[in-house]
């Protein structure tokens, strides 16, 4: 039975809507180390090459960082590029009209929309919005355009920006709300057949739709405190969209809608402590929505079965990264079926779960202690350099292709097929013996 969600809603807290195929359960997880501090993730076609790729918010800068798909679950380097303040929420749409995946990305007092040119994301233009935190894309207007809201971390209030079709905007108008939209998400809950606003912080509130880009009153759905996140799809199968609500400490609720956007309690479920985002995802291999949450408390994802009746099964609980900020799905090994993508913010890390799958996991090359005295000490003498250890990785001898760095330790994102290993190339800005020397490493050149 088709349901009334009109766009797939990205959150503060890094929610993206996929329903794709099915797959039996998430394999072993792999834990991708990244240069900065993610604080928000979103799959989309960055390189248009038909392959999902993942682009991460930042805490630090540069604001982005973008980690091309293989379609295998791996990605090649990862790629930072932006400028700006840290990102705090990201949001994939067309906003030029012209098929491709475009960025918009919310952070200090601004969303900037990033364009696609010639598989690159390149910066466009921006709009202002103090201390944006949440972000949202949909057609409240129903002209075909992208429109764009976005709620604040310090103003009880949500601003519609309508789109031109161009990749820029009308001004903004803004709409009282109950407090602080951490969240928001775009759906017909009256059936009217047009976009509403969903907000969730202080409580839940709806926003009816007017079908001109202009919103009504916020008016009551919920008044639980403590949301995080929110999704909406239809659980019970009677055609109307539902909605689930992620909650500390540890919970998430379900609101089951009349048809008419009148919301009663459904059911609660227990999740991992204090879940930050939420996804709608195809898992089990069933027609019945399921539920995925980020918990960063126990720093782990959780995952709810739908029984199509509006009810859920028990979680079920898979490790992530330290600190989980953020949750996006999409197929990233080109299976047909959802994955996820978990931002881990205390590790400095994206943790992917392939459905049914074990995600390939990086290559991680330790750099021997002496080797890293004896380069920092010579780092200027190009020949006669002792015999010297060379980097151990957990894929055997050192691949042929290295990427980034720690003070002690290089990564490549994904398992090297055998390679030349006379020659090691290490893309990076290398404290060890500086960009551009060639360092003679027991018999082999050693390039950094």
């Amino acid at each position: 039975m088709s349901v009334r969600v009109l766009t797939g809603a990205v959150l503060a807290a890094g929610l993206i809507v996929v329903p794709l195929a099915s797959a039996a359960q998430f394999g072993r997880p792999a834990e991708i180390p990244l240069a900065g501090t993610p604080t928000a993730v979103v799959v989309l076609d960055a390189t248009q090459d038909g392959l999902d790729d993942v682009v991460v918010g930042n805490a630090t800068t540069p604001p982005l960082t973008l980690l091309p798909g293989t379609g295998t679950g791996a990605f090649d380097r990862p790629v930072a590029f932006g400028t700006g303040p840290a990102a705090r929420a990201l949001a994939v749409a067309d906003f030029d009209g012209d098929g491709a995946d475009d960025l918009a990305v919310a952070g200090g007092n601004q969303v900037t929309i990033y364009l696609q040119e010639n598989a690159v994301l390149v910066k466009h233009a921006s709009v202002d919005v103090p201390a944006a935190q949440a972000l949202l894309v949909t057609d409240l207007d129903v002209d075909g355009n992208v429109d764009l809201v976005a709620g604040s971390s310090t103003r009880a209030t949500v601003t519609v920006f309508q789109g031109l079709g161009d990749g820029t905007f009308q001004p903004g108008i803004d709409y009282a709300t109950r407090g602080a939209a951490k969240s928001l998400l775009a759906a017909d809950v009256n059936g009217d057949e047009l976009p509403d606003l969903v907000t969730g912080g202080t409580g839940v509130s709806v926003l009816l739709g007017n079908g001109d880009g202009t919103l009504g009153p916020a008016v009551s759905a919920s008044d639980t405190a403590g949301i995080s996140a929110l999704a909406a799809e239809d659980f019970d199968d009677d055609g109307d969209p539902d909605l689930a609500v992620a909650r500390a400490p540890n919970v998430v609720d379900v609101l089951l809608n009349d048809g008419e956007g009148q919301f009663s309690a459904g059911t609660s479920q227990h999740v991992g402590g204090t879940p930050v985002a939420l996804a709608v995802s195809y898992v089990d291999g069933d027609s019945s929505f399921d539920l995925v949450t980020a918990n960063r408390g126990t720093n782990d994802v959780s995952v709810l079965l739908g029984t199509g009746d509006g009810g859920f099964q028990q979680q079920s609980r898979t490790r992530a990264g330290k600190g989980p900020a953020a949750l996006a799905a999409g197929d990233l090994n080109d299976d047909g079926t959802n994955d996820l993508v978990v931002a881990d913010r205390t590790s400095k890390a994206v943790t992917v779960l392939l459905n049914g799958a074990d995600a390939p996991q990086p290559v991680v090359c330790t750099v021997p202690a002496v080797a890293r005295k004896k380069l920092a000490a010579r780092r200027l003498i190009l020949l006669r350099l002792p015999e010297l250890p060379l980097p151990t990785c957990d894929q055997g001898t050192a691949p042929a292709r290295l990427a980034w760095h720690e003070p002690d330790k290089f990564f490549f994102p994904r398992p090297l097929a055998p390679a030349d290993e006379e020659r090691f190339l290490l893309r990076s800005h290398s404290p060890l013996a500086g960009d551009g020397n060639r360092l003679r490493l027991g018999r082999r050149l050693w390039h950094v």
